[in-house]
């Protein structure tokens, strides 16, 4: 019996081992992008200074981690500031660089720290 207790013990302690949630960021928070969809839709992501991305889709909550390539052409591009966008896109992309103010609509200018964070909304990478 004891053995068999055992058993479902470790068996049990796996299967919450492997349920665990990636680590908080463990640095400052660099970039966020925020779109709003004229259905209501909301979604979010956080980049952090270690690479770990915090992606929001409604009540989907997922977390992954950029390689270093990655971080380095979102750094390439934070540099410039977000072009303006329009109240009439859908969605309403608003950008924030290192806690600089808001680009509220946001355009998606080819290249820009915008259309990236963008593109990671919509697939989780930079490039495919």
């Amino acid at each position: 019996m004891n053995l068999r207790s055992l058993a479902f013990g470790l068996a049990a302690l796996l299967f919450v081992g492997g349920c665990t949630s990636t680590p908080e960021p463990s640095a400052s928070l660099l970039y966020t992008a925020t779109r709003s969809w004229s259905n209501g839709m909301e979604e979010r992501v956080e980049v952090y200074a270690d690479g770990k991305t915090i992606m929001t889709h409604g009540d989907y909550e997922e977390r992954i981690t950029l390689p270093a390539d990655q971080m380095a052409e979102l750094a390439a591009v934070a540099g410039t500031p977000a072009d303006p966008g329009s109240n009439s896109d859908d969605p309403i992309l608003g950008v924030t660089v290192s806690g600089s103010p808001e680009v509220r609509p946001a355009a998606l200018t080819p290249g820009s720290i915008a259309e990236l964070l963008n593109r990671l909304l919509d697939s989780h990478v930079l490039h495919e």
